[in-house]
């Protein structure tokens, strides 16, 4: 069981190599193809006519993006020159929000960054996050903004209530944690009682024991958004995983959509890669 491909999403960010170290090793082990693309900020050219000189600042401009869109290509098929399945670099040229979301949704996988408020990209990174979470229909590893992360999906949190969210994130992430070892906190928000739909738990333990999984369930009490948030994490870290799964979960519509508070604990303090599908 393999994605059928792989898109990560690059920025002039600090993380992008560790972001790209990672989708490269996921589609060597998938065998599918990786897909490049470059999507940041891109300012209003009105905004340089506020300006003495408007005309050489937009042009400085132009070329400094340039410059750094070129080294981050060079960068992309410097690590995925030994990638067999083929390799495919994109531009998000113009209205890069709606860009990357459309390219997003041929993607088996998305591969982002966490949003790092002191990015180069500033908060357009944000913005791209939310949509590709909320908006791509597609799953979403996050990779967090500091550490290594040269594998993962070998020791795994998942994050169970029932729900569609978490059920969806479950049947995602089976390509990446096939044979793993894994522990499975069932934990509800104090504000979000479990639904008389809801999925048991155990229907979760059979999906991944059919995939080979080694799994052991942990139960949480429920809580508000933060603690629950802030449990996951700390039990991950008990547990040693290298990667948590959950849903990703939000209100609204279209560029209205916010994203919900576990969902935005879990993405402010993550340390390991983090797969959310919505």
């Amino acid at each position: 069981m393999s994605y059928s491909s792989i898109l990560v999403h690059l920025d002039r960010n600090r993380h992008t190599a560790s972001r790209l170290a990672l989708a490269s090793q996921l589609a060597s082990s998938h065998g599918c193809p990786l897909i490049g693309l470059i999507g940041g900020f891109i300012p209003d050219p009105a905004w340089f006519y506020l300006m003495d000189n408007a005309a050489l600042y937009i042009e400085a401009d132009r070329q400094r993006r340039q410059l750094a869109k070129e080294s981050i290509r060079d960068q992309f098929h410097e690590a995925t020159k030994h990638l067999s399945a083929g390799v495919e670099w994109r531009s998000a040229e113009h209205d890069v929000l709606s860009t990357v979301l459309r390219e997003s949704r041929e993607a088996g996988l998305v591969v982002a960054g966490q949003y790092d408020a002191n990015g180069e990209e500033g908060p357009v990174a944000g913005q791209i996050l939310e949509v590709l979470l909320l908006e791509s229909g597609r799953p979403v590893l996050v990779v967090p903004c500091d550490g290594g992360f040269p594998a993962t999906g070998s020791r795994v949190m998942v994050a169970w209530n029932g729900s569609r969210e978490a059920t969806r994130a479950l049947h995602d992430a089976l390509p990446m944690i096939g044979g793993a070892t894994a522990r499975v906190l069932c934990a509800q928000t104090a504000a979000q009682e479990a639904r008389p739909d809801a999925t048991p738990v155990a229907h979760a333990v059979r999906v991944l024991e059919r995939h080979g999984v080694t799994v052991e369930v942990e139960h949480g009490s429920s809580g508000s958004d933060l603690t629950i948030g802030e449990l996951l994490l700390s039990r991950a870290a008990d547990f040693d995983a290298d990667l948590i799964v959950m849903g990703a979960y939000g209100h609204g519509r279209m560029r209205e959509l916010v994203l919900g508070g576990v969902t935005r604990t879990l993405l402010s303090l993550m340390t390991v890669p983090v797969l959310f599908s919505h």
